[in-house]
């Protein structure tokens, strides 16, 4: 539980100092992401586990195209590498654990807390050798620190 605890103050602590601009959370995955303004039609966004042991931890990152604007959803695809670098310490092991492909939809369906928002993602994921995959599916809530440029006006 100190190592949760630990793991979110050093990530709360590095969206602060990069300026983030949106941070979201999949409960059913337990992935934390950290993006800049995905209102944007370019950002980037930083994910990671935190349910694994220590040497299973991965954290993925990439960068994302916004492709639809409504006015109060946006529409993105992208995707990234995988990385382990607690099992690369831990166990000596390839650093690259794959990459993944993404589309989403990030919605603001809140009137009255317009930061606040939903999001859907699936996320192919193959490992490095593109032998194998996981077709993912990302259920989470989103808050939104920076300017929506779009929602609301």
């Amino acid at each position: 539980m100190q190592k949760f605890f630990l793991g979110l103050i050093t990530l709360l602590f590095v969206s602060v100092a990069s300026q983030a601009q949106n941070i979201s959370y999949y409960p059913f995955n337990s992935q934390l992401a950290i993006s800049s303004n995905p209102t944007n039609v370019l950002f980037i966004e930083g994910r990671m586990q935190m349910n694994s042991a220590t040497s299973a931890i991965t954290t993925e990152m990439g960068p994302m195209i916004t492709f639809h604007k409504s006015s109060n959803a946006l529409y993105y695809f992208g995707g990234g590498v995988n990385i382990g670098w607690a099992s690369n310490i831990l166990n000596n092991s390839s650093i690259l654990k794959g990459y993944y492909g993404s589309i989403g939809v990030r919605a603001f369906p809140f009137e009255k807390l317009p930061k606040v928002g939903i999001n859907f993602e699936v996320t192919p994921f193959t490992d490095t050798k593109v032998e194998t995959g996981l077709m993912r599916a990302w259920l989470g809530l989103s808050y939104h620190f920076g300017k929506n440029k779009f929602l609301k006006k």
